[in-house]
């Protein structure tokens, strides 16, 4: 599930990723993004009852990412 993680915050823009940085760090009580990004997403050592939640946020984040760019296509 690691390697999911990982593929979806490949597939984030920058803002989507410091809003998934920023949710990771409010759900789970963490006090830095580095360490969120370089252990658990690059290091892919995200604690195992954590996975789940994680996919679910990103795959909301994502579904956001693509509303927001279709918005802006629509709108040129």
């Amino acid at each position: 599930m690691t390697e999911n993680i990982k593929q979806m915050f490949s597939k984030m823009n920058d803002e989507t990723r410091e809003e998934a940085l920023d949710c990771l760090m409010s759900e789970f009580n963490l006090e830095s993004t580095k360490y969120v990004k370089k252990n658990w997403i690059i290091g892919g050592r995200i604690p195992e009852e954590n996975q789940e939640k994680i996919v679910r946020i990103f795959q909301n984040l994502l579904r956001t990412q693509v509303f927001k760019i279709k918005e802006i296509k629509v709108k040129l």
